[in-house]
């Protein structure tokens, strides 16, 4: 499914109108109708049938006029509150706005404080606010008479329902211009909007509905639209059908270098989810003197000792054995557990002269990185590469807090850059391809947010690669079911004592639930 800001939208509507000749007020009474619709299903669980619809005086408004009609004609007592000038109204809302006037509406302009004063008394008799104020096209912060406006709904108890995005929440980020409505259920109209998916927005978003409005599928998928949402179907038409008459040569051949003294703990995490994931032969380099411990604890996989110049931690003077495995191999994973050493980054240099397998570097391969960004040059071959936001932040010299604003752009203009497959980790993972195409991902839970499920999402992008699934088709199988198997533990034992080693054992299932088997 594809997601849009509010200028692709603005695009979107302005080629329904022009190409197809669809009138613009078409539109705004499908949206209007489907609003209608959802308040009459939230109405039948309300004390009463008294609902207050707070309109802008632009489109978004124009969508609640059309709601007002629409319930007053099925009789529910409507109240409609402009803030505004109604004078200021033209076009498709004027219209709409004029229809209302004749059927003798209960409407009202909210021009200054005493209004707005007065409106927060009249909401404690309505069961459901639909917040109608402002849509797709907001680019500043929500001040003066309209932030005091929101803290009156926010305030309400009441129930709200939020026309396509919720009242100052930006479409193209996600981030709260200065104030938002928090809404119970928000009605999207079309496409969802990266608001609606992104935190904060997501959470003031909360439960979503989309509803077709009646712009042609056509020009939705000639459009030159860049994200989408990463969704079960996709997967499932991503993953292979395992055959019958196959053997474990035929699902192929991982390697990790992974592990130091401490942090044996990732190397296994990572090992057992590539297995779980379904790859047919795993070796695991580590340092000689833990090898014993991968060994009890990870018998399905091959060990590959490497002698130590520093206790725990794999060297350079390993880099020809490690280049060896790695030639035999079909991918090649770096990073969990390794220890921040300034031997890992020649390591890492060497390896990405010499590959022509796909790579994931994740964890102290990223640290590495953030030391020498100019490795990625020598790549020969796909690297997918998996970032938190501090991680994140250390690989583009960023705030943090910037990132967190600016998720998807940064992460487009890195991946491009570098021409990497970047997975930007998170709540709504963030993956970026080469060619510019973002996938947003809405799996997983906060029992996530765990010492090793990081490298958990290794393993299983590890895994896919194995298998031959593309490098871009592998991060986006890996994030969706990373999250769906992390869902899966949730509701099995709850979020607060999910911990990595859970994730992986429900990946199976996971995948089972996806493809069937």
């Amino acid at each position: 499914m594809k997601v849009v800001d509010g200028i692709q939208m603005k695009r979107l509507d302005q080629k329904a109108l022009e190409e197809y000749r669809i009138p613009g007020i078409i539109l705004m009474e499908q949206a209007g109708m489907a609003v209608a619709d959802e308040v009459l299903k939230e109405i039948q669980r309300q004390e009463n049938n008294k609902v207050m619809i707070i309109c802008g005086l632009g489109n978004n408004g124009g969508d609640g006029f059309v709601t007002a009609r629409h319930l007053f004609q099925r009789g529910i007592a409507v109240k409609v509150r402009i803030i505004g000038d109604v004078a200021r109204v033209t076009g498709d809302t004027k219209t709409n706005y004029d229809i209302l006037r004749k059927l003798k509406l209960d409407i009202k302009m909210l021009l200054d404080l005493q209004d707005i004063e007065k409106l927060s008394e009249e909401m404690a008799h309505c069961s459901i606010i639909v917040d109608a104020i402002c849509g797709t096209g907001l680019n500043r912060d929500m001040g003066g008479l309209w932030k005091e406006l929101i803290h009156v709904i926010n305030r309400s108890g009441k129930y709200i329902l939020s026309v396509d995005i919720p009242s100052g929440v930006s479409a193209g980020t996600g981030n709260i211009l200065g104030n938002a409505v928090r809404a119970n259920k928000t009605v999207v109209l079309q496409l969802p909007k990266v608001g609606n998916i992104n935190y904060p927005g997501a959470e003031y978003s909360q439960t979503m509905v989309i509803k077709d409005i009646g712009i042609p599928r056509e020009i939705i998928e000639q459009d030159n639209l860049n994200i989408s949402l990463i969704t079960q179907e996709m997967i499932k038409r991503i993953l292979p059908r395992r055959k019958n008459d196959t053997h474990k040569g035929n699902y192929g051949k991982a390697y990790i270098v992974a592990g130091s003294t401490g942090m044996t703990g990732a190397a296994m995490l990572t090992c057992e989810a590539v297995l779980r994931s379904g790859a047919g032969l795993l070796k695991v380099a580590i340092p000689q003197s833990l090898n014993s411990i991968m060994e009890t604890r990870l018998i399905e996989a091959i060990t590959v000792p490497l002698p130590e110049l520093k206790k725990g931690v794999v060297g350079i003077s390993d880099i020809e054995k490690i280049i060896k495995t790695m030639k035999e191999s079909n991918v090649i994973a770096i990073g969990p557990g390794s220890g921040q050493t300034r031997e890992l980054e020649e390591v890492l240099r060497n390896i990405c002269e010499e590959a022509t397998i796909p790579m994931v570097l994740d964890a102290d391969a990223l640290n590495s990185l953030a030391h020498r960004l100019d490795i990625l040059n020598l790549l020969k071959t796909t690297a997918v590469l998996t970032p938190h936001i501090g991680e994140m932040a250390r690989l583009t010299n960023l705030p943090i807090e910037e990132i967190q604003r600016n998720k998807i752009q940064i992460a487009i203009e890195f991946a491009k850059k570098w021409k990497v497959i970047l997975i930007l980790k998170g709540a709504r993972t963030v993956v970026a391809s080469p060619e510019g195409k973002i996938f947003i991902n809405t799996t997983g839970n906060p029992g996530m947010a765990t010492a090793g499920s990081g490298d958990v999402l290794t393993g299983i992008i590890t895994g896919f690669l194995a298998q031959g699934l593309q490098p871009l088709d592998a991060a986006l199988a890996a994030v969706y079911i990373h999250g769906t198997a992390g869902d899966r533990a949730a509701n099995r034992i709850g979020e607060y004592g999910l911990m990595a080693g859970d994730i992986v054992l429900e990946l199976p299932l996971a995948i089972k639930e996806i493809v069937g088997k």
